[in-house]
């Protein structure tokens, strides 16, 4: 990415919001973990997606007036000593150059700058109304939001001002993606795709879950990558838990080995699952299963197309799920699918796995999205998913993921030529 395409995303988000008006946006803090040491520093994407900057202690600040705009970003004064146990952190010229914004401030002239901008004085450069926050939530209570406490306190300090939430303005057009950010996740794919064949060399009875996603680590560490999110290697009955992370079964002959995985390019993330025969054959009843979701992920992409939604998506996905069930004599109506099916047909993808969304708005051409039906019979060891990532177009979609196998036969000789 260069700084032609956050510049194009500031503009569209200046587009959205009111004149008279201030965005702040802050790229997020590290967080404590234990004794001296932090988690992992992980970038605001919403920020990310307006500068390009992924560094902590950052804050974007966009001015729009009646006829003018005008752009700020404030980063962390470098510190000689700080960089020689850390590394350095961005310059003025750095930060400059990849975000294409010219006005490069400390941070230490943050609060003064705000308390100025917002402020009536003598001579009043701006008429400020309104603010403009990125006031993200989510339902629990040890969730932490530097903007939600900035907000509480502007409101305290400046009560006349007006609080707006940037959140569904930045997410709504996330949602839409670029040509540059459907590249980058094409190369995640891509990449995930080739960590897979090389997976499927190692798949064999008597070794562990994790002994076959270290091929996956390995992989994409070679290609300068990261994990989209923790992969899950679950073989036999752990298949038939969605989020198992444990990873450290032993892997049975006879046995199927679900992966659902991913890496990163610039942030853009890919997400696959695929379900392989540990013996490198599928039994007959693995088969038969294994079809009836194979069915419904091809029919549910060839079903996607603007216009659609993800009820309408969901209901098919069902439909499609019981009737296989039901054909085999394992369920007697469509309501009992629930037993061994019970999340959404997908999700939107991007910058996070799980891409934030307004899940109401019907497909539109450069939405990305994951097609992931299932089927989880715990009493028959059985857990089998089948995932791609697909790009709405202006006449249906494209599967972006169409290059990984998921056929039995092609699965199965794969296999047995390894």
């Amino acid at each position: 990415m260069n700084q032609t395409f956050f510049k194009k995303n500031r503009e569209k988000f200046l587009n959205q919001i009111a004149n008279n008006s201030i965005a702040i946006l802050f790229s997020g803090y590290r967080m404590f973990r234990s004794a001296d040491s932090d988690f992992p520093f992980e970038v605001n994407k919403n920020f990310y997606y307006l500068t390009g900057i992924n560094q902590e202690d950052t804050i974007l600040v966009l001015i729009k007036g009646e006829n003018t705009i005008q752009e700020f970003l404030f980063i962390e004064e470098i510190d000689e000593l700080f960089s020689k146990w850390n590394g350095e952190k961005l310059s003025q010229e750095q930060a400059g150059k990849l975000s294409g914004i010219d006005s490069i401030r400390y941070l230490k002239d943050f609060s003064d700058f705000v308390y100025g901008v917002m402020n009536n004085t003598r001579y009043t450069h701006y008429n400020i109304n309104q603010v403009y926050l990125d006031l993200e939530r989510r339902n629990s209570k040890h969730f932490f939001s530097y903007a939600l406490n900035f907000a509480k306190d502007l409101q305290k300090t400046n009560p006349e001002i007006k609080i707006m939430n940037a959140y569904n303005i930045l997410i709504s057009l996330r949602m839409i993606k670029e040509t540059e950010e459907v590249s980058c996740i094409k190369e995640s794919i891509e990449i995930t795709g080739k960590a897979l064949e090389e997976m499927m060399k190692h798949i064999k009875p008597h070794i562990h879950e994790y002994q076959v996603e270290a091929v996956f680590d390995y992989y994409i560490k070679s290609q300068q990558k990261t994990h989209a999110f923790p992969t899950i290697a679950a073989s036999g009955k752990n298949a038939t838990v969605l989020h198992y992370e444990n990873n450290n079964a032993e892997l049975n002959d006879g046995q199927l080995i679900l992966f659902d995985l991913g890496c990163r390019s610039e942030f853009y993330c890919s997400d696959i699952t695929r379900t392989y025969p540990i013996g490198k054959k599928f039994s007959f009843q693995q088969k038969q299963i294994y079809e009836i979701v194979l069915e419904t992920n091809k029919k549910c992409i060839q079903y996607v197309k603007p216009g659609i939604t993800w009820e309408d998506l969901n209901q098919y996905a069902n439909s499609l799920l019981a009737k296989g069930l039901m054909n085999l004599g394992m369920i007697q109506t469509p309501d009992q699918l629930k037993q061994y099916y019970w999340h959404s047909i997908g999700h939107m993808l991007g910058l996070d796995t799980h891409d934030p969304s307004i899940r109401t708005t019907p497909f539109q051409a450069g939405m990305v999205l994951t097609i992931e039906p299932g089927l989880y019979l715990e009493e028959l060891g059985i857990g089998i998913r089948i995932e791609d990532n697909v790009l709405v177009t202006a006449n249906g979609c494209e599967n972006l993921s169409k290059n990984i196998i998921k056929e039995v036969t092609d699965i199965e000789k794969w296999m047995s030529e390894m």
